[in-house]
């Protein structure tokens, strides 16, 4: 009986030898089947166009790569690239990726490392190495930023800071980004409101120069040979004339009467006093200084709005908030807020007798802020109120602008026709006789 049964031992199933896989036969039409047509001698193409996306990622991280040892181009390339500016585009990049990434679970360093991998900015790519480095050597996000207050600024580092300190550093790293993003947006269009006036009275300048230098000194030649004196010119072309002797024989006193008050008004508005004044007047400006006004009341009241809702307290928050605007003014009236606020008042309480800077609208939002305990939510909203006033006030100017650039221009090419034709008809006239 025993013999009869048969027992398959482990080792013996181990020791059959697995069945050898057939090969399968595919037949050309098989194969035409699983080809893209137009692709004949494409490998060499896109072999080529792979190599384009191929980019040298820097490895530097400050405080360990030493360039004293390294060539004259090196350092001069070294040089040039740590003085480069990180624009805020950048900075809103990659503050939304960062945000992406540890959205999605990826540890901060790691996220930090890939970033710098992909961003096209050498300066930003040496920043977030020297960043990744440091965290990984203990560091905490925000204190590794803390070493380049060039590149990010204190409210910044503080969004920052808050966001590890509560455990949601992904949700503040969005609204940083969404911060960043709305500055940059707000740039460009004020930039862009201001190119084409700049832009055309440039023209106009060269154009004139050019007119004066090399066309009218011919015309005046021709003048003189035809006998016709200085006094029977017109009013506009004896006004060339002065213009045009005075251009080309006292340039080197105009150069040094320029470079003199270019001097003096750089000491003056380097000084307390005349920075101060220099603000003020600026916001004065008419119809500049209105849009100027409504810029820095947005500024103020949608970093305050974030930082608070970020946990940071409100003094903290006006100080940060009051140290990003670039007009003195308003700083000083950011630290006259901060001074009652230290003793008890409210921000709404300082801002009534400071109408010119902030609107009453303004002030009434936020005191029900405050009486609601709801300020960074009050302060968001008035944020989104002054970017669509500034957003229809920069139509407004650009629809303003255009017709009144147009008129210019041909009012002053009306004046330069007849200040150079006039008197060449007289001598037409004069040569008929």
């Amino acid at each position: 009986m025993e013999s009869d049964i048969q027992i398959n031992s482990p080792k013996k199933e181990m020791a059959k030898k697995p069945e050898e896989k057939k090969e399968v036969q595919h037949s050309e039409a098989d194969a035409t089947d699983y080809m893209v047509e137009g692709v004949v001698g494409g490998a060499d193409v896109l072999k080529e166009i792979k190599s384009f996306g191929k980019k040298k990622v820097d490895t530097v991280i400050y405080g360990v790569y030493d360039s004293s040892s390294q060539g004259i181009f090196t350092r001069i390339n070294d040089f040039l690239i740590d003085r480069t500016k990180i624009s805020l585009k950048d900075k809103s990049y990659f503050f939304h990726m960062l945000a992406v990434m540890v959205d999605g679970g990826i540890p901060v360093v790691q996220a930090v490392k890939a970033l710098a991998g992909r961003s096209p900015n050498r300066r930003l790519q040496r920043v977030l190495n020297t960043i990744a480095y440091n965290c990984e050597s203990g560091s905490n996000l925000n204190e590794s930023m803390s070493r380049f207050e060039d590149v990010f600024d204190e409210a910044e580092i503080g969004i920052v800071r808050s966001g590890e300190a509560t455990g949601r550093l992904d949700l503040m790293l969005f609204k940083l980004s969404e911060q960043l993003d709305k500055k940059h947006e707000l740039q460009m269009k004020l930039w862009g409101a201001a190119v084409y006036p700049i832009a055309v009275l440039a023209v106009l300048v060269l154009v004139s120069i050019g007119m004066l230098v090399w066309v009218f000194p011919t015309l005046l030649n021709l003048l003189k040979e035809g006998g016709i004196s200085d006094d029977a010119l017109p009013l506009p072309t004896r006004m060339l004339i002065t213009i045009q002797s005075g251009l080309v024989n006292y340039w080197w006193v105009m150069l040094i009467l320029g470079f003199s008050g270019y001097g003096l008004f750089n000491v003056f508005v380097k000084s307390d006093y005349g920075a101060m004044s220099w603000d003020y007047w600026k916001l004065k400006i008419y119809i500049v200084g209105t849009l100027s006004r409504k810029v820095y009341v947005l500024r103020f009241v949608s970093l305050l709005g974030l930082l608070i809702e970020s946990g940071l307290p409100v003094i903290k928050s006006l100080k940060i908030a009051g140290s990003s605007l670039s007009n003195r003014v308003y700083k000083a009236q950011a630290q006259e807020i901060i001074d009652n606020v230290r003793v008890g008042g409210k921000i709404s309480e300082t801002l009534e007798s400071s109408e010119f800077l902030f609107p009453p609208e303004v002030t009434q939002m936020l005191r029900v802020g405050e009486k609601s305990a709801t300020l960074g939510t009050i302060s968001q909203k008035i944020a989104i109120q002054y970017q669509k006033e500034i957003d229809n006030s920069i139509r407004k100017l650009s629809s303003v602008f255009e017709p009144f650039m147009i008129l210019f221009v041909g009012l002053f090419v009306a004046l330069l026709a007849l200040a150079i034709m006039a008197p060449i008809f007289n001598l037409s006239g004069a040569i008929g006789v």
